[in-house]
């Protein structure tokens, strides 16, 4: 999956600049925060996929609710590698570069993965171990069946939501 990261951090930049200026964060470090707010939306998501883990229910997976989720999730994973001062032309290297952390197409365990690359970030907070969580959230739109152009589409339009949100008040 090759999306468009030049773009995307370019985008999430505005947003995050836009969302410290109108709340008055300049200067803080707000990385605890995102990595928290990254596991709920990652839990939003599962939440979504009940045929993936919820052995005891009958209900069906909702992969456009998964989707926007899923993007919700990009939302904070780009903006903690911006705050992280992450250059965006060495993560498209290494993603170009890597596909060793793949393990097939059992979103269950890419989802375990990627919580512990989640929790591995918020321990050490890396580049190493940002670079792995990129790896294994993108691992996890594959094994979703997620398209790039899906993926880059559901993100720009909840990317002007947020704008919006932020204007309105939100």
């Amino acid at each position: 999956m090759v999306m468009n990261f030049k773009k995307l951090f370019e985008t999430q930049k505005a947003l995050d600049y836009h969302i410290v200026e109108e709340k008055g964060l300049e200067g803080q470090n707000l990385i605890a925060k995102k990595v928290v707010a990254l596991q709920v939306e990652l839990s939003e998501l599962m939440n979504e996929l009940p045929e993936v883990f919820k052995f005891w229910s009958n209900k069906k997976n909702d992969y456009e609710k998964a989707l926007e989720e899923f993007v919700d999730s990009l939302h904070f994973i780009l903006s903690i590698g911006i705050e992280k001062g992450y250059s965006v032309e060495e993560l498209i290297v290494m993603l170009s570069g890597n596909s060793g952390v793949s393990v097939g197409q059992d979103v269950l365990k890419q989802f375990k993965y990627l919580n512990g690359a989640v929790s591995d970030f918020s321990f050490d907070g890396t580049k190493y171990s940002y670079e792995e969580l990129l790896l294994y959230f993108i691992n996890l739109g594959e094994s979703l069946g997620f398209t790039t152009d899906q993926i880059e589409a559901a993100y720009y339009a909840k990317n002007e939501v947020n704008h919006e949100r932020q204007i309105s008040g939100y």
